[in-house]
């Protein structure tokens, strides 16, 4: 398939799982730190950690994974699209924790159904 030889495609799917995984290893070591060390709320820490965690994974994703320029327009994309997989992955998690999937394993599922459907609404949606 021409797609799969495509070779900036390839590096933006290595870009992106590479960002993806430092950005999930942002989040806990950060949420460590905040709770187990600084004795911040839970959701205090959650709130803060995602906060900046967004922020980042908006900037990488723009400059580094993209290669574009800020506009309102991606942005308000970018949020949207926060909303949709948010709302997406509390539905799969909860249905196959439904079907007594271990939550761990569920959640495993849950980010791999999700991880190229978000890079392709980020790269054809968000980003374009």
């Amino acid at each position: 398939m021409k797609i799969l030889k495509n070779k900036e495609l390839q590096s933006q799917v290595l870009k992106y799982i590479i960002i993806s995984l430092f950005g999930y290893g942002f989040v806990f070591v950060s949420l460590y730190i905040f709770v187990d060390i600084l004795k911040f709320n839970k959701s205090i820490a959650f709130m803060i950690v995602y906060g900046i965690s967004y922020l980042m994974l908006y900037t990488l994703q723009l400059r580094v994974l993209f290669k574009t320029t800020h506009s309102n327009s991606k942005l308000i994309k970018f949020c949207l699209s926060l909303v949709f997989f948010y709302v997406l992955a509390n539905i799969l998690y909860n249905t196959f924790n439904y079907f007594e999937i271990n939550y761990l394993i569920s959640t495993f599922i849950t980010i791999l159904i999700l991880t190229p459907l978000r890079f392709i609404i980020s790269k054809f949606y968000v980003y374009k």
